[in-house]
């Protein structure tokens, strides 16, 4: 062999082809997506050691913590459940928080889920160790007060964007000596029933408190400035309508729900067309397309019609901007609620908060029992705790330069083997939120599986390649709705700026993307056995269904046939 020639000659491994080495997984946050997790890294990933640390008593994320009253989903059941568990007995069409907490629930512990999950364990710091290629991450036990170092091959984030709330900054507030709730913190042992209500916020918590409450409470102040849209059912509209037509949320007849539990088939039937409905409407997202001008037009007359009795409210709400350039809600009887004679809606500014009551910027103060606030949550996507990667960089420095960031929405810069579920441009504007969590799930397990099969020991995304992904972001977004003028968690809670939160397109288009993976955009270290020739990790070439004879035939048990011309 010449000199100038490398040899590529080494020692083989005895391991078969198929001898995956062992990898150790971390992921935090018990819901849709820590779920998702639980269930399918043990069924795809080999030799996996994983462990899901979950801050609350109970698995569920949002839809444990958000208990306030009218809680719900604003995407239609059946379209916002795992695509590999069909649940038919949905009590309605748009679910309550508590309801899909309980599908939850159903899930984990039919596919044991559950002993994967550590609650009431809260992760308080994450750093890369660059020497042994590791994430150290330290925890502390909420029940016993123990803090303790767990370590991992890949740290997997499952915590949601939505899940970090404050009090809102208004001058008096802790003064206030009545009852004060957060629709983030509901206290559950407060009973609104006969009292005097403030509820400040027309978020889409506040949308679904009003209706909740204004039946029962004595009187309720509804403070809302915000210009918004109240979508009659949603882009679910054609069923919503069909279900009910008053445009309220409509409950399962014990008739439809008996035919769906004997009938799987018309059940997955009907769930497959309330979710073409939603994955046929993303055009509405194009600005000044006909389905947007449609929309506008059709959710300004329902609004308007609804608001008859009280034609200033229209004036306050109606809005100058198109339907979702914030967020949307369907908000059954939400307008409905505020005609009622013992709500006011009240769209001036708050000055401040006393003992007793609010005062508005007019001078008028409104004594009140409690205040609610329904004001949103922290929009930024800094992370929970700190995060510091490759040479000592924080997550938080890297989302800070200039706005958050991540290839794919899944990896972000600095950061080995740190994968996000709906991460920065992660959350898709139409379609199901599940589809593009157990799309995101898929993606992340190839990327382990690809380092656990071919021995490499991190994988980290290339600059050029996050930037290009950016790049698509800022040539997609001034064709859409989200470039107009309206103040949403969209862009970290501003009028205008850099779309941070949404995908650049569909879920289903977010699924085909994330379907194949583009190895070519990362870097990959191997391990140490690789280092001389990058086909170690092909060991003695067999597999070990041949070695032991266990399996092999394995190419037999799942024979695909191609299709014959002229046969059906």
């Amino acid at each position: 062999m010449p000199s100038h020639v490398k040899d590529y000659t080494f020692q083989l491994a005895e391991k078969a082809i198929d001898d995956y080495r062992n990898v150790k997984v971390i992921c935090v946050g018990a819901g849709y997506s820590g779920i998702c997790t639980a269930i399918r890294f043990p069924q795809r990933i080999a030799n996996l050691s994983l462990t899901i640390y979950e801050k609350n008593a109970d698995l569920g994320g949002t839809w444990f913590e958000n208990r306030y009253p009218g809680v719900a989903c604003d995407i239609p059941s059946p379209a916002y459940q795992f695509t590999f568990e069909s649940w038919s007995q949905w009590s309605e069409f748009y679910s309550s928080g508590q309801e899909i907490q309980q599908y939850l629930k159903m899930v984990s512990k039919k596919y044991g889920a559950e002993k994967y999950i550590k609650k009431r364990h809260m992760v308080t710091g994450a750093t890369w160790k660059e020497d042994e290629a590791i994430w150290s991450v330290e925890v502390r036990n909420l029940e016993t007060g123990e803090v303790f170092t767990d370590t991992c091959d890949f740290l997997v984030m499952a915590t949601g964007i939505l899940n970090q709330w404050d009090w809102p900054d208004i001058p008096g507030l802790k003064d206030f000596q009545g009852k004060l709730l957060h629709s983030a913190d509901w206290d559950d042992s407060y009973d609104v029933r006969d009292k005097e209500i403030a509820l400040i916020g027309g978020g889409s918590s506040g949308i679904q408190i009003l209706p909740a409450i204004q039946p029962i409470v004595k009187r309720i102040d509804h403070y809302n400035h915000s210009k918004m849209w109240i979508a009659s059912g949603g882009f679910a509209a054609e069923e919503a309508f069909r279900r009910n037509p008053t445009g309220g949320n409509s409950k399962y007849t014990p008739e439809e729900l008996e035919a769906f539990r004997d009938d799987p088939l018309s059940y997955l039937k009907y769930r497959a067309y309330v979710e073409s409905l939603l994955n046929t409407v993303h055009t509405v997202t194009w600005a000044d397309s006909e389905l947007a001008r449609e929309s506008e037009k059709i959710f300004r007359e329902s609004m308007k019609q609804k608001l008859a009795t009280k034609p200033e409210v229209f004036e306050s709400m109606n809005p100058s901007y198109p339907p979702v350039c914030r967020r949307i809600t369907p908000g059954p009887n939400y307008l409905e609620s505020i005609c009622k004679a013992n709500c006011e809606f009240i769209s001036t500014n708050i000055k401040r908060i006393h003992m007793n009551g609010i005062e508005t910027a007019d001078g008028k103060v409104r004594n009140v029992d409690a205040i609610i606030t329904a004001t949103g949550f922290d929009t930024s996507y800094l992370p929970r705790f700190p995060v510091t990667g490759r040479g000592g960089l924080s997550l938080e420095q890297v989302w800070d330069d200039p706005y958050p960031e991540a290839y794919v929405s899944v990896f972000a810069r600095s950061m080995p083997n740190y994968m996000i579920y709906l991460g920065p441009n992660g959350a898709p504007p139409s379609g199901s939120t599940v589809l593009a969590i157990e799309s995101q799930c898929e993606y992340i397990i190839k990327c382990i599986q690809k380092c656990q099969r071919e021995g490499y020991r991190t994988m980290e995304v290339k600059h050029d390649a996050l930037k290009a992904f950016s790049g698509y972001i800022d040539s997609y977004m001034p064709r859409t709705v989200y470039s107009k003028p309206c103040k949403s968690w969209f862009k970290r809670g501003l009028s205008e700026g850099r779309v941070v939160a949404l995908f650049p397109g569909s879920a289903t288009a977010f699924r085909q993307m994330l379907m194949h993976p583009r190895w070519e955009d990362f870097h990959f270290t191997p391990a140490e056995d690789t280092t001389v020739n990058s086909f170690g990790w092909l060991g003695v070439a067999m597999t070990r269904g041949e070695m032991d004879k266990s399996a092999p035939t394995p190419y037999l048990d799942s024979i695909d046939v191609p299709p014959i011309p002229g046969m059906i």
